[in-house]
């Protein structure tokens, strides 16, 4: 059994994909598939599940869920109960290949690869997370979250990219991402660099100040020393900017 939650929370049984119909079933299942292999207590779900309106349920109306969820899937085993309280049986979640599939693409060292195994991470979200289970405040967290890792999955892909030399490829994407978020300083290091590569010095250093002006605008703060240095290296035409591995060294973090 495979769960899934980087989309709708749903179930993969035997390659076959199975909805879970209603909203509490399908938050007790992400609340126990986001815990993995640990055992989550009952009075920990029943908050997590039901907010503010856990003082009106009780351990039976969760043993409800669970046994409809088994039935769902199929399987008895599906989810055990054990003191104090469920686990979810043999199997995986999209969310902890996303991760594992993330951390290896972010580390490697051939770009290459790095791209492959970025975009294999990236193609497990169907959707935004766990988009119908919202309004259930821990899982809107854990959403959240799963944005953030996706975009951290987008920026990587995008250095790799760049250490191949795909800058001007990329500067559609990066020009919408870097509208998208105005203040993201990594996003705009690598629009910049993109730019200047492309022979567009002056477009790259009027990215740098519209940050800039965003930045003390909003935050009150100037840009990190990383897009300072970047900064001069443009206005130098610093013949570093164009190795390969520069993007790597620039641009990560």
């Amino acid at each position: 059994m495979r769960v899934r939650l980087l989309g709708p929370v749903d179930a993969v049984v035997d390659g076959v994909p199975v909805s879970i119909s209603g909203l509490r079933r399908r938050a007790v299942l992400a609340a126990l598939a986001l815990h993995g292999e640990g055992i989550v207590g009952t009075g920990w779900l029943i908050d997590a599940v039901w907010g503010a309106d856990a003082g009106g349920v009780s351990a039976n109306t969760l043993q409800s869920h669970m046994s409809s969820l088994r039935r769902i899937l199929g399987d008895r085993n599906a989810i055990v109960a054990r003191p104090p309280g469920y686990l979810l049986g043999p199997g995986t979640t999209d969310v902890t290949e996303a991760r594992r599939l993330v951390a290896r693409g972010e580390s490697g060292a051939d770009p290459a690869e790095s791209v492959a195994t970025l975009r294999t991470a990236l193609a497990l979200w169907r959707d935004r997370p766990l988009i119908d289970v919202g309004g259930v405040a821990w899982l809107d967290e854990q959403a959240a979250s799963l944005e953030r890792l996706r975009t951290r999955a987008q920026l990587a892909l995008i250095r790799a990219r760049l250490t191949l030399g795909e800058h001007a490829q990329l500067e559609p994407e990066l020009e919408r991402l870097a509208l998208a978020r105005p203040l993201d300083e990594q996003v705009h290091a690598q629009l910049m660099l993109a730019l200047y590569r492309t022979g567009r010095q002056a477009d790259a250093l009027g990215v740098y100040r519209r940050l800039r002006a965003a930045l003390a605008d909003n935050l009150g703060i100037d840009p990190n020393q990383r897009l300072r240095d970047l900064e001069i290296a443009i206005l130098r035409q610093d013949p570093a900017l164009e190795e390969s591995a520069l993007a790597v060294r620039l641009l990560a973090g």
